[in-house]
């Protein structure tokens, strides 16, 4: 007679029974749930506008983590279906960062790899908590999964030089006013959390689909809850009142990344600037402000006097002010300095405030500011890994009202927009340069984010991109007059604000919070059951 040993279903793949399996190797069922929820992850952002997908995306990875949760499965296997979905979801969304750093850093996939496993991770240790929460209270997903993953957002909001909050998934809604205008009452931490309310609800009903009631029951709170979220927006929509601020023109120069920081190439950026500046001048459509984008002028102003003329006599010539990004340079001592990624303002005057300058705070990992080191050791590498961060900062005042300014990647952080917004600013411009992304889809992805802070604070955006998108956001969120990317253009927006101060204004990230401290309970519920237990 003879024997054979058959291959459990869940056993690991491409590993032969009975051989231990290691740690991070997923069995058939970890790797189909976290396949097919990063596959939905991969297509819920901008640039594309499926509707679909955001709200189902959570659905696999959570129904896997509540069956072993509710029969007797381990928190490891958890965080295994965590860290592939992870690894699987954000490396597809970022792939972008291997081929932007290479223009910095010969081991640019080792960045992008490392950015990716970090977030793996944090969302291995988001399944490992889901699987914990639903094992000792056996609540329903629909009330489990949107605080946990609200919680993660906020997690790599506050991580400090490695923040990168890129991708929360209320972004899939930034370009569906309809669905996005919640933002007002929560913030994009809101919106994530109505998203992730209505993958627990698909998730418990098909947890149990052998029970028609329990399914009816869950349709009905998906209809409920997009229904109460599509009304409110309607309604806000219908009736919220938009008042002019003032005419913005924006300068798309266009630069090539590999040009820009060329020394050879300095006096001829300066002559496009100026000759697209003048260009708006000449036309006469009132612009009230004008725009350069992010580092427009390619090296430290204070070495360059003839810079500083030439925004002096454009703005004396047009009788407007010129907010432009620069490379800000202050000395310590004579041996010891230390450079900023910063916005000045040169009034209709030609006065250029020097006093003043914004400084970014928020800086990019790896290529302004290495993390957690010294900014100084790298003050030889110009202009990469030794930025500077700015401090508190303050709104410009111009005739028209405040003018609050969001450098590059700042837009994604919700804190900014929300401290101008709290300090008066009825007007936001966010200055970049996505020339380092090319034709991938960050620079959409980074656009979208700025429909969101919009209609968190109900005010204009003007948004000023070296090679696009440049566009207006107006406080619904919606995108007006947006340019091509990689091509030159001079554009003027006709921006607006209101006169509302929503209750995320009032309030802040109060949907974050909440939902912090909810996780934190139910944590310690269940530590204090497991070492009951034990």
């Amino acid at each position: 007679m003879t024997s054979s040993v058959t291959r459990p279903a869940d056993a690991p793949l491409s590993t032969a029974y009975p051989v231990d399996r290691r740690v991070l190797r997923p069995t058939r069922s970890e790797a189909l749930a976290a396949i097919a929820s990063a596959a939905l992850f991969a297509i819920a952002f901008p640039p594309f506008r499926f509707i679909v997908p955001a709200f189902v995306a959570l659905v696999p990875f959570a129904v896997a983590i509540a069956e072993r949760a509710d029969t007797g499965g381990t928190a490891r296997s958890a965080a295994r279906i965590g860290f592939w979905f992870g690894l699987l979801g954000y490396g597809i969304n970022l792939y972008w960062m291997a081929s932007a750093l290479a223009l910095y850093t010969d081991l640019a996939f080792l960045g992008y790899g490392t950015t990716v496993v970090l977030l793996a991770i944090i969302i291995a240790g988001t399944g490992a908590a889901l699987f914990a929460a639903r094992r000792a209270t056996r609540l329903p997903l629909a009330l489990l999964l949107p605080v946990m993953w609200v919680a993660k957002e906020v997690l790599l909001n506050y991580l400090s030089d490695i923040a990168f909050p890129w991708l929360p998934l209320g972004l899939s809604m930034a370009h569906i006013p309809l669905a996005a205008q919640l933002a007002d009452v929560s913030g994009v931490r809101g919106v994530s959390f109505w998203i992730a309310l209505i993958n627990g609800l698909i998730a418990d009903a098909w947890l149990l689909r052998a029970h028609r009631r329990a399914i009816a029951t869950r349709a009905a709170g998906v209809v409920a809850a997009i229904a109460i979220v599509l009304g409110y927006g309607a309604w806000r929509l219908a009736t919220i009142q938009l008042e002019p601020v003032a005419p913005v023109a924006v300068v798309q120069p266009n630069i090539p990344q590999q040009e820009k920081w060329q020394v050879e190439n300095r006096e001829r950026i300066v002559g496009i600037l100026s000759s697209l500046t003048r260009q708006e001048i000449a036309r006469g459509d009132s612009a009230r402000l004008i725009l350069w984008p992010e580092a427009a002028l390619p090296d430290f102003l204070v070495q360059h006097p003839d810079w500083v003329d030439t925004v002096r006599t454009l703005t004396r010539a047009g009788h407007v002010p010129l907010l432009f990004g620069m490379i800000d340079l202050h000395w310590y001592s004579p041996t010891d300095y230390a450079y900023f990624n910063a916005a000045m303002l040169a009034d209709s005057t030609g006065r250029v405030d020097f006093q003043h300058p914004y400084r970014k705070t928020y800086l990019v990992p790896i290529v302004e500011r290495v993390p957690f080191v010294n900014p100084r050791w790298f003050a030889s590498l110009k202009f990469f890994g030794g930025f500077g961060r700015g401090g508190r900062p303050e709104p410009f005042s111009l005739p028209f009202g405040k003018v609050g300014v969001i450098i590059c990647y700042e837009s994604i952080f919700p804190q900014r927009s929300l401290l101008y917004r709290r300090e008066g600013a009825n007007l936001l411009v966010n200055i970049t340069n996505d020339a380092w992304f090319g034709r991938t889809i960050a620079p959409y992805q980074h656009e979208a984010h700025l429909s969101l802070r919009a209609i968190e604070n109900r005010v204009g955006i003007v948004r000023d991109g070296n090679t696009g998108i440049s566009a207006y956001i107006d406080p619904f969120g919606r995108v007006h007059g947006a340019t091509e990317l990689f091509t030159t253009a001079v554009r003027t927006y006709h921006a607006q604000t209101t006169t509302l101060r929503p209750l995320y204004v009032r309030l802040g990230d109060w949907v974050g919070t909440l939902s912090v401290v909810a996780v934190l309970v139910l944590l310690a519920v269940a530590y204090r059951q497991r070492r009951r237990l034990a």
